[in-house]
């Protein structure tokens, strides 16, 4: 990171400080998320909470801000050199999605004649290419990808050093990362869980690393694709990126100047990914292309396990979409289908700003709270708008035809609507984000509608043809007034053949025309007999609409006819490239529009799906603090909307300093997985901009969300639920942090009874403990209620509420404080209809093994405990020393034996209860 030199304060007086003050306050408001950046020639000024967010930016430390004016007016600022004017422009636009605006000044420096010269959005770069080069930028639709992976040894940290890279064909982006990774590849299931590729190419190998990558891929649903070593060399990547990448103006044509390009290993797989695609045998990719480098962190870590515990995206093959099935389901109210791709970005990809976290919850509270705008931009304005990513990249492949410009023309037709409608909001976060960069977009194609309207004729698009007018070129008049005449003599040899025939023209006999057998007659089957034995006329056929005829005049006008016709279309189809080719200049601006219109589109979604929700949503309030998380009367949005449910709402409350942990037990079918369900449902829609099905929620800013619920197994894929469980765990414990939201559901299963229930104490103290993190902890290990006696103020107890009445169990789906006062599951088996032989056998058993487990707990108490742990201790130390001197395995076990019998002499009550349990 460059250092603040040797500029280190602004050069003014206190007259010119208290001037530029007055005149920054003067500004109109904005929203945090746009960031003003004053351009004083040899350096840059940023003021107020800009600087604030610029000083963490590029410093990661707010030490450099200084102060300016006089009390009571005095403004915070910061100064930037170029370069780091530079890396905060990188970081605003392309990382925390920010807006920028640059103003410069018409005067002095020391003047306050400012001006407002270049502005730059996340999805409008065009003003910025000199500074950033459009290799950088991106679009944020979410189109198919293919991702490249090569793992290598860290000869430094002798760890994986892994080497990313996706290619996103519809989007022109290429994305890399380089990172080191653990045996699990945490960090890579997070990039494929955002990124959404549908599939992966690696090197051919078999080794642990393939291995690891493979389950990886086998969880997060990606094909994998083997590719040879050969394919991972970077030989010639350089020539194809210098013709693949928009480079900037001034810059010089060649890829090394992108930082990217520096990360060897990430290099070899976007190698492999653009030969893997062909890439560079297809010229229209030339000069379109951005090169950017994955950012994980701006996003709250997800892996796959979380999105399947908690429904986010329906099933592969799903394409049904109903609301109780998924999340994407349940919030698809989008009218667009660069909406819809980007709703399901989203969801992959909650943010972790909390700027633009709130000001997309801005937006969608103000559409819920005035339906007359909702419905008008969803029932009126966006169903009417076209896939604008798709026509753009049909344009710029030069694959688009005349239908498609007028598309886009009806698109831009209905801009001015729409603005309007935004205009009636008089909202000034709605202005900033949507409206004003959609009327720069407008104004940027208004050439393109005139462009339209000059050279389509708009009278044969009412017929449904997109032709070009004739008049817009000499060659097509010409052949167009030759066509005319030619139709004309067919229409005067119909009336011809109607007075011959003794016919009604037009009506018994008609004129037709189609490209087999250009101009002939009809006539109903009934009128048929009219042109027997007339020689005058050729039948071509007899179909089920009539009878289809020429004569010799009327062939010799379709030989000119379909000639003139022809030579018309390969004039037009000249035409028609040269527009194509003009159009193609505008895919830029189509892109940023179908960004800005999809997310206004998503926006309007969430909105949608708020108001129709059977009980309503609330806003919730993050916070950057850690101390509390708290859902009042929080429900699961997918459940509450199925047919013939009465959901009832429950709470969730973390507080740092008395609850961090939940022990959830109670009755199966109890509710236990909902509640732990539609607490981390909540946290990911809130990080999402939406508003949460609850009557209020403080949530946290978090880093990551973590989920290990549900009994699956993959028996294809050689996983049992166990293994996938302890797979699940182990991620878990090198994820979750204090500010992670982590829901553990019956952990434990598939194997004994007590190393189950010393595996789920063990993850649960380690997360409550070392972790810190805010935890849900359903568990059917009665044994792990005492944690909260080991861990006050930190590990609390819940249960799912149930009552047996008259012998029938009465599910509450209430979450009540306290441990479950006893197991249930023998009355869910009565329900289930078991045998009364089993269940009374059951119960007798049962009796049984809680009595022994009585008497462990009892001996466990007493004064001997510490005792009867010494003696074991001592023992275990005995038979390490006789495992290093003895030489065979029965001498062992006769000295074990020995020791054993020594030990059961001193009687120890706490040593017999463990024997006999």
């Amino acid at each position: 990171m460059s250092s603040l030199q040797p500029i280190q304060a602004l050069n003014l007086d206190s007259v010119q400080q208290q001037a530029f003050v007055k005149y920054f306050h003067s500004l109109p408001d904005k929203p945090p998320t746009t960031v003003r950046i004053f351009d004083r020639n040899d350096y840059y000024s940023v003021h107020g909470v800009d600087a604030t967010t610029s000083a963490r930016e590029v410093f990661s430390s707010i030490s450099n801000i200084k102060r300016m004016g006089i009390e009571p007016n005095r403004l915070d600022y910061l100064v930037l050199s170029k370069g780091n004017f530079e890396i905060l422009i990188r970081k605003l636009l392309l990382v925390r999605r920010y807006r920028v605006e640059i103003y410069v000044t018409e005067g002095s420096v020391k003047s306050c004649e400012w001006m407002l010269k270049y502005k730059g959005s996340p999805g409008n770069l065009s003003q910025l290419e000199e500074i950033l080069g459009e290799g950088l930028g991106s679009t944020s639709d979410q189109s198919p990808c293919l991702m490249a992976v090569n793992i290598k040894s860290d000869t430094v940290t002798k760890g994986r050093l892994l080497g990313v890279a996706c290619i996103s064909q519809g989007d022109y982006l290429l994305s890399v990362s380089e990172f080191t990774d653990d045996d699990l590849l945490t960090e890579l299931e997070t990039i494929a869980v955002q990124m959404a590729p549908s599939e992966c190419i690696v090197a051919s190998t078999e080794n642990d690393d393939y291995k690891a990558l493979k389950k990886v891929m086998v969880r997060a649903n990606i094909t994998l694709t083997k590719l040879k070593k050969s394919d991972f060399s970077t030989e010639g990547l350089i020539q194809d990126l210098n013709r693949l990448l928009k480079f900037k103006e001034s810059q010089q044509q060649d890829a090394n100047a992108f930082p990217e390009t520096r990360k060897q290993v990430a290099m070899t797989s976007l190698a492999a990914a653009i030969r893997y695609t062909s890439l560079v045998n297809e010229n229209t990719n030339f000069g379109r292309f951005r090169l950017v480098t994955i950012q994980p962190d701006c996003f709250l870590h997800l892996d796959a396990a979380a999105l399947t515990a908690l429904n986010v995206l329906p099933e592969l093959g799903d394409t049904s979409h109903a609301p109780s099935r998924s999340l994407l389901g349940l919030l698809d109210r989008c009218r667009t289908q660069h909406g819809k791709r980007l709703l399901a970005q989203w969801l992959r990809q909650p943010l972790r700003d909390i700027n633009l976290i709130n000001e997309r919850l801005d937006i969608v509270e103000l559409l819920v709270n005035s339906s007359q705008l909702r419905l008008q931009l969803h029932d009126d304005h966006l169903r009417r708008i076209p896939d604008l990513q798709a026509l753009a990249r049909r344009l710029t492949r030069k694959k688009a035809n005349l239908h498609d410009c007028y598309r886009i023309y009806q698109a831009i037709n209905r801009l001015p609507s729409l603005l309007q409608c935004l205009a009636e909001a008089d909202n000034a976060t709605v202005h900033s984000s949507l409206a004003e960069p959609i009327s720069e977009l407008n104004d940027d194609l208004d050439k393109f509608q005139q462009m339209i309207e000059t050279t389509m004729d708009m009278n044969a698009v009412d017929r449904g043809d997109f032709l070009v007018k004739p008049s817009f070129d000499e060659q097509l008049q010409s052949l167009a007034e030759e066509i005319e005449k030619l139709q004309s003599s067919a229409e005067k040899e119909l009336s011809k053949a109607a007075r011959d025939l003794g016919l009604d023209s037009g009506k018994s006999i008609k004129l037709e025309i189609n490209p087999q057998n250009g101009f002939y007659f009809r006539v109903t089957m009934k009128e048929e007999q009219s042109l027997r034995g007339n020689k005058k006329y050729t039948i071509i056929d007899a179909v089920k609409g009539g009878v289809r005829f020429k004569s010799n005049a009327l062939e010799g006008i379709t030989e000119e006819y379909l000639q003139a016709k022809s030579s018309y279309e390969k004039v037009q189809d000249n035409v028609v490239a040269e527009i194509i080719a003009i159009a193609a200049g505008y895919s830029e601006c189509l892109f940023c529009l179908s960004h800005i219109l999809s997310r206004l589109d998503v926006l309007v979604s969430f909105a949608v799906a708020a108001t129709t929700a059977p009980y309503p949503y609330c806003r919730p309030l993050l916070t950057e603090e850690l101390d509390e998380f708290v859902l009042k009367e929080v429900r699961h949005p997918c459940l509450e909307v199925q047919e013939g449910v009465s959901y009832i709402p429950n709470d969730v409350t973390f507080k740092r300093d008395s609850c961090l942990m939940h022990i959830v037990t109670g009755a199966n079918m109890g509710g236990k997985s909902t509640w732990m369900r539609s607490c981390g449902v909540a946290a990911l829609l809130a990080h999402t901009g939406c508003l949460v099905p609850a009557a209020s929620a403080k949530i946290p800013l978090l880093r990551a969300l973590c989920a290990r619920v549900g009994a699956t197994d993959r028996e294809d894929k050689g996983q049992s639920t166990f293994m996938l469980e302890m797979i699940e765990s182990a991620a878990i414990l090198r994820t979750a942090t204090p500010d992670s939201l982590v829901l553990v559901d019956e952990l434990g299963r598939g194997t004994s009874t007590y190393e189950g229930c010393g595996i789920a104490w063990a993850i649960a103290e380690k997360l409550a403990t070392d972790s810190k993190c805010f935890c849900l902890f359903a568990t059917h290990y009665h044994e792990l209620t005492r944690l909260p006696s080991l861990h006050p103020r930190v590990v609390v107890n819940s249960h799912a509420e149930a009552s047996v009445v008259d012998q029938q169990l009465l599910l509450l789906h209430r979450i009540a404080p306290g441990p479950a006062t006893h197991s249930l599951g023998l009355h869910v088996a009565k329900l289930a209809d078991l045998p009364d032989t089993i269940i009374k056998y059951a119960e007798e058993k049962q009796a049984q093994l809680e009595t022994n487990l009585f008497e462990v707990e009892s001996s466990v108490k007493t004064e001997e405990t510490s005792e009867g742990q010494r003696l074991i201790v001592d023992f275990l130390r005995k038979c390490k020393k006789i495992q290093e001197t003895v030489s065979s395995d029965e001498e062992m076990m006769q000295e074990i034996n020995k020791l054993k019998q020594e030990v059961l002499q001193q009687n120890s009550k706490y040593v017999r209860s463990l024997l006999m349990t």
